[in-house]
């Protein structure tokens, strides 16, 4: 009786640590934590003074790297827009093609976003650097060729840095805690790990 007893107890005092430690294990994280933690991660290993003329000058160096750059959308095309950086902040000048992959938020988009990215915005973008393009004014789908900048000289716009946005916050967002905009191949690899 006596052995069957601590038989007993033990057996009691195993389980009942798997109970503890069950209840002491943290749970599983939830989506949006791990998409909370991974776009801090993101922001916070990208690379952030990288000067324009460096960039136009030695691409091959900055191929695939996780960079922000920050500045005026001058103008939006279908699934990409032109970026101006504006040389009272930035020390140059300069303009970069930004690729997206899913809608940017507009005006209208009811009950969200009250911040939507236009023509006009002041945006900050993080995104990975693809290289150098040329754009050309006969390539790009616009919806309405009559809404084209008129004042932008489109045959300028050669050899210009390039990059696919991961995300994208308001200007004002020094502490990029809100992103306006996610990409949608950013969130799926979050998601799948």
């Amino acid at each position: 009786m006596r052995i069957l007893g601590i038989v007993f107890l033990f057996s009691f005092l195993f389980n009942s640590c798997s109970i503890i430690d069950y209840l002491l294990e943290s749970p599983p994280k939830s989506d949006e934590e791990k998409l909370s933690e991974s776009i801090s991660n993101f922001t916070t290993s990208t690379l952030f003074s990288i000067e324009y003329s460096l960039l136009k000058s030695e691409p091959r160096s900055f191929r695939n790297e996780n960079i922000r750059v920050f500045g005026t959308v001058l103008e939006e095309f279908k699934g990409e827009f032109i970026l101006f950086t504006d040389p009272f902040e930035d020390n140059e000048y300069g303009f970069y093609r930004v690729y997206f992959d899913n809608p940017l938020p507009k005006q209208f988009d009811i009950p969200r976003p009250f911040k939507f990215i236009s023509r006009g915005s002041k945006i900050s973008v993080f995104g990975k650097f693809i290289g150098l393009t040329d754009v050309k004014l006969s390539e790009l789908e616009s919806i309405n060729s009559q809404s084209v900048n008129q004042n932008i000289d489109y045959s300028r716009l050669r050899r210009i840095p390039t990059f696919n946005a991961m995300l994208i916050y308001d200007h004002e967002d020094f502490q990029f805690k809100r992103p306006l905009w996610i990409s949608s191949k950013f969130v799926d690899e979050v998601l799948e790990r």
